[in-house]
């Protein structure tokens, strides 16, 4: 009997002792979008440009990346596309982010972040920023969204209304990331 436990227990014991070494992932700084949305319209005409299609973090210029950074840490608080992350509000790798990019855009001063988010409910998300010289970085509007495959979907969803404004009120971890 002892053996058996044993058999069963020490497993179980290794796979605890190796989540309570992972040091968990920090919250990023908090990202200021502006209080009064930008309209329809002007989210259709944002996404109405040359953008490159981008589908992984690192390449993506150094202000998104600061944004989407732990406080004074290093690593990225979203995931690449086909990367482990939280889907669901249980949490067995701490050190794992609660979002994951779907894919980004970037045009000459444009970018787009389209990424789902984990927690109690899962849901995707839409972010559009500009950047200025020298690195700086203007959130321009956030909301929910439906999935898309690439950049024409995504502007044939935001044109059929698939995206809206605000983000879903159970995000409890999406707000207070941003």
């Amino acid at each position: 009997m002892a053996i058996t436990l044993a058999a069963v227990l020490l497993p179980y014991a290794g796979v605890e002792l190796a989540h309570w070494r992972l040091k968990a992932l920090g919250d990023p700084p908090p990202i200021e979008f502006p209080a009064a949305p930008i309209s329809q319209s002007e989210v259709e005409q944002f996404l109405d440009d040359d953008f490159r299609l981008i589908k992984e973090m690192e390449a993506l210029p150094k202000p998104i990346l600061r944004a989407f950074t732990e406080n004074g840490g290093s690593r990225l608080t979203i995931a690449d596309p086909g990367k482990r992350y939280h889907a669901t509000d249980i949490v067995w790798d701490p050190s794992l982010p609660w979002k994951r990019l779907v894919f980004a855009g970037l045009s000459r001063n444009k970018c787009f972040l389209l990424y789902e988010e984990g927690g109690r409910a899962h849901f995707y998300v839409l972010a559009l920023f500009t950047l200025s010289p020298p690195n700086l970085l203007k959130p321009i509007w956030q909301g929910s969204c439906e999935p898309a495959a690439d950049i024409a979907e995504l502007r044939s969803n935001v044109s059929m209304r698939m995206c809206s404004q605000p983000l879903p009120f159970y995000s409890v971890r999406h707000v207070t990331d941003h």
